[in-house]
């Protein structure tokens, strides 16, 4: 292994989409009001709309705003045809098989994207007047999803009542979209050397024993990966406290403007970047006997992964002053979409129907993933509201995100 130094076009495609937010987004379109819907306001039959979104005449008339039974909108579905997804996830794939054989005549049409290309994608085609999209299921790309996509009505939450009253908080009554599961990036360490884990602290990977013994892949490679060090800027105050738990006393800043970046710039000293998940995850879990076992940081669903290839490893469960942050399935429909009641019901099939037992759930419901739904069973050692993770503040990321960008290419 050895360091990777290259600047992946991917992430740079972030930068690229601020510039083209400033100057080619289109304004709410002559169906919308224009104006942010209010936080508290309650729509009948429906779970109030998100704090900061566009309340669109479109989206009322597609019924994003109401509940209808499923009969209703098959009805109408099969009328339509087909729906059309951009997905993160290749999961996608699992649902389509299982939603044609429950409505056939209504078929998925998925295209699998990273989540910044979608990003990109929505707001150049809606810039042209286009409006592909019925479905958009994305991660976060440091705030900017729901900043220059949600807030200028590109994207819209809907969850009709009769779910949304099954779902965890705080997914329940906040957030800009439908959150079917969620994950977060992750520390894990080889458990046939260490019989407990070998670190409890983020801090203690900044001291030379762990120099060249932590292992990820470039975070310019993953926006998912880039907000985690995201929140460390952000919540730079429980860094600090981190920081004095670990080492007795207050933190001193060598150039940096809090704990969160001070973090991230010894921490970098004693990373090695991989250059895939898989080269990490066999680092871990084949360590060699007579030589101290690395730590890798990847996504909890990777503990499936390892587990399937037999490695010897686990998540480290308890990190000061956190875990890590949620890595939100954020769920939408898109603005205009031409299918809006085969997308309608599409979400209600990927979050379990009324009863939970819908097998649109199952592509997600797997160890490293959980449900927000609380009548869903988890295949999890800890139970979603056990995790010790910082929420993902979706305002607070964009403002520092390409900062944080900035910084890490600076220290390489």
């Amino acid at each position: 292994m050895k360091k990777v130094r290259n600047i992946s076009a991917l992430l740079l495609t972030f930068t690229i989409v601020l510039a083209a937010c400033s100057s080619s987004t289109p304004t709410p379109s002559p169906t919308s009001t224009g104006t942010p819907a209010s936080a508290d306001k309650k729509v009948a039959g429906a779970a109030a709309s998100p704090a900061g979104a566009v309340k669109s005449e479109w989206a009322e008339s597609a019924g994003l705003y109401k509940t209808e039974t499923v009969d209703e909108l098959y009805e109408k579905a099969k009328k339509e045809g087909k729906v059309t997804v951009y997905s993160t996830s290749g999961r996608i794939n699992d649902v389509e098989k299982t939603f044609e054989k429950k409505y056939p005549g209504v078929e998925i049409e998925a295209f699998d994207l990273k989540s910044n290309v979608i990003m990109d994608k929505v707001i150049r085609e809606q810039a042209a007047g286009i409006f592909n999209a019925d479905l958009v299921l994305t991660k976060e790309v440091g705030g900017a999803i729901e900043e220059e996509l949600v807030k200028k009505g590109m994207l819209f939450k809907y969850l009709p009542s009769d779910i949304a009253s099954k779902i965890h908080e705080p997914y329940k009554s906040e957030g800009i979209a439908f959150v079917p599961y969620m994950e977060f990036r992750t520390l894990f360490y080889n458990t046939e050397q260490n019989k407990t884990p070998p670190v409890t602290n983020w801090w203690d990977l900044t001291t030379p024993e762990w120099k060249n013994r932590v292992l990820m892949v470039d975070p310019l490679q993953s926006p998912a990966q880039m907000d985690m060090f995201v929140a460390f800027v952000v919540n730079s105050d429980d860094m600090a406290k981190a920081y004095k738990e670990k080492f007795g006393k207050d933190i001193v800043l060598n150039g940096t403007k809090n704990a969160g970046y001070e973090f991230l710039q010894q921490f970098y000293k004693n990373v090695i970047l991989v250059k895939s998940s898989g080269d990490g995850q066999d680092a871990v879990g084949k360590a060699a006997p007579n030589k101290p076992a690395p730590v890798f940081i990847g996504v909890s669903g990777d503990i499936r992964k390892m587990s399937e290839k037999g490695l010897k490893a686990d998540i480290i469960w308890d990190m000061k002053p956190k875990l890590s942050v949620a890595d939100e399935g954020l769920l939408f429909v898109g603005n205009k979409a031409p299918h809006p009641n085969a997308a309608k019901l599409l979400v209600r099939w990927m979050a379990g129907e009324t009863d939970g037992k819908g097998e649109g759930t199952v592509p997600f419901n797997e160890i490293g993933s959980w449900m927000t739904r609380s009548d869903v069973q988890h295949k999890n050692s800890k139970n979603i509201n056990e995790l010790n993770i910082w929420q993902y503040d979706s305002e607070k990321f964009y403002k520092v995100y390409q900062d944080v960008v900035n910084f890490w290419i600076k220290n390489q």
